[in-house]
C-alpha cells in the first residue's frame, strides 16, 4: 500500500508542482491538497491513514511551525518553503527534511526516501513499476513509465507507449485493475491514460504528444478531479 500524504500550501503553483512530483512516485498516494492549514489539521484528525505532510511555512491563519506544533505526532512533515531562515525551527519540531523552492525532483525523491526509511517495512512496501503483457507469441514486460494510454479496440486492446504500439487480447478491465490508480485513470469506455503523460486538455480532449484521446461524458468529473481541474 502506498504512503498517503497531503500538501498544505497557500500558493496554487507550488501545490501543482508538488502534486506532480507525488504522482510520479508509486510509493506515494495523494489524499488531498489544502491552502488552509486549519482545514488540513482538521482533515488529519479524521484521517489516521495519512502519514506525511508537504508543508509550506508562511501561510495565513496558521504558520507552518504552528502547524507542526499542533499536528499529530505520528505524521511526518517535509517542509517546502521559499525561505531558509526557518530551517532550524522546522527541525526543532522534527521535520524530516527542508526543501527550498523551486524544488528539484531529485531532492524531493531523497526527502521522501528519508520518510520511507523511518517507517516499518510493512507500511511502505515496494510496488512494481512494470506489468506483463500477453501478445500473440509471447509475454513481455512493460515499464509503467513508458505507457501513454491503453485503448480498447474491436477484438483486442492496444497499448500505446512512448516508442511503439503493442496489441493484446487482454481486455480493458484487466488493465484497469492492474494499473495503479494514482498513476492511471479511465477517461472513456475505450481509454485509460497515464496522468503524468497528459500534455494538455481542451474541453473533452486530451493531448499526449501526437496523440488525441477523448474524454467520455460519464468520465469527465472524475478525470477533472484527478487532474485538479474541477
Amino acid at each position: 500500500m502506498a504512503l498517503q500524504c497531503i500538501i498544505v500550501d497557500d500558493e496554487p503553483l507550488a501545490v501543482q508542482v508538488i502534486e506532480q512530483f507525488v504522482r510520479k512516485m508509486p510509493e506515494l498516494e495523494l489524499a488531498g491538497t489544502f491552502n488552509n492549514p486549519v482545514e488540513a489539521l482538521s482533515f488529519l484528525a479524521k484521517s489516521p491513514q495519512v502519514k506525511l505532510v508537504f508543508l509550506d511555512i508562511q501561510m495565513p491563519e496558521l504558520t507552518g511551525v504552528e502547524f507542526m506544533q499542533l499536528r499529530q505526532t505520528n505524521v511526518d512533515v517535509i517542509i517546502v518553503s521559499a525561505y531558509d531562515e526557518y530551517a532550524l525551527e522546522g527541525f526543532k519540531y522534527d521535520a524530516v527534511d527542508y526543501l527550498l523552492k523551486p524544488v528539484p525532483f531529485g531532492m524531493f525523491v531523497k526527502a521522501v526516501q528519508k520518510v520511507l526509511h523511518r517507517l516499518p517495512m510493512q507500511q511502505a512496501p515496494p510496488q512494481p513499476d512494470f506489468i506483463f503483457i500477453r501478445t500473440d507469441k509471447r509475454i513481455i514486460r512493460l515499464n509503467l513509465h513508458e505507457i501513454l494510454f491503453v485503448e480498447a479496440l474491436r477484438n483486442y486492446v492496444a497499448i500505446q507507449t512512448t516508442s511503439q504500439k503493442i496489441l493484446t487480447l487482454q481486455n480493458l478491465r484487466s488493465f484497469e485493475e492492474a494499473l495503479p490508480s494514482q498513476q492511471f485513470i479511465r477517461v472513456h469506455k475505450s481509454f485509460i491514460v497515464s496522468i503524468s503523460k497528459v500534455d494538455s486538455v481542451e474541453k473533452q480532449r486530451i493531448f499526449m504528444g501526437a496523440h488525441l484521446v477523448p474524454v467520455g461524458d460519464t468520465y469527465v468529473k472524475q478525470f477533472y478531479e484527478a487532474m485538479k481541474l474541477s
